[in-house]
């Protein structure tokens, strides 16, 4: 969040595209702030519904980053045709193509995702509103170190990866000296690589 801010305010010319890719940093700096308050309130299956746009923001930042027309095109594109061009199984299968997966890892997250906390699914209400399996329902927050801690680990992810395409559009005197040593940590961090 820290980086996203920074570079919004720090940005003193931004170009056309950047500005663009700002707007979209400035949602997903609002997302990240809005699922750890709700995981913080006990309100987990919400704090899952911000960590998938989170997911799937940082997955368009990437796709509009392989050709520089498609951030015009996204803004000006109409609801119908977006939802054909810019939808997020196509820009999964884009993204997995240009990059050589063939597991549709991308694609088995964002189910995962959508079942626990993006659909009405017998799954998601029994995972994530339940303070412990074999208890009903809870309405309202409770809290529950478990689900807490798979949150937070989802957030990051989401974050560290929505965060890098997000710095694809901006040159790297734009960042604190420390930003990228910073990253390298938490990037070993969550995912065991630097």
């Amino acid at each position: 969040m820290d980086m996203l801010h920074y570079v919004y305010m720090n940005t003193s010319e931004m170009s056309k595209d950047q500005r663009i890719v700002a707007l979209i940093g400035a949602s997903v700096f609002n997302s990240m702030a809005s699922a750890f308050k709700l995981m913080l309130g006990g309100y987990y299956q919400s704090s899952g519904l911000q960590i998938r746009y989170i997911m799937e923001s940082g997955w368009l930042l990437d796709y509009l980053k392989t050709d520089p027309k498609l951030i015009q095109q996204w803004k000006s594109i109409p609801e119908d045709k977006r939802q054909k061009d810019f939808s997020p199984g196509l820009i999964r299968d884009k993204l997995d193509k240009r990059d050589g997966f063939k597991e549709k890892k991308r694609e088995a997250y964002y189910k995962r995702l959508c079942v626990l906390c993006g659909h009405p699914t017998f799954a998601g209400c029994s995972t994530m509103l339940r303070p412990k399996s074999h208890l009903d329902a809870h309405m309202g927050p409770f809290l529950v170190q478990n689900l807490l801690e798979q949150c937070i680990q989802e957030l990051v992810r989401v974050s560290i990866t929505a965060g890098q395409a997000f710095m694809q559009f901006f040159p790297p005197n734009t960042l604190p000296d420390h930003y990228l040593e910073k990253q390298n940590q938490w990037h070993k961090h969550v995912y065991g690589e630097g």
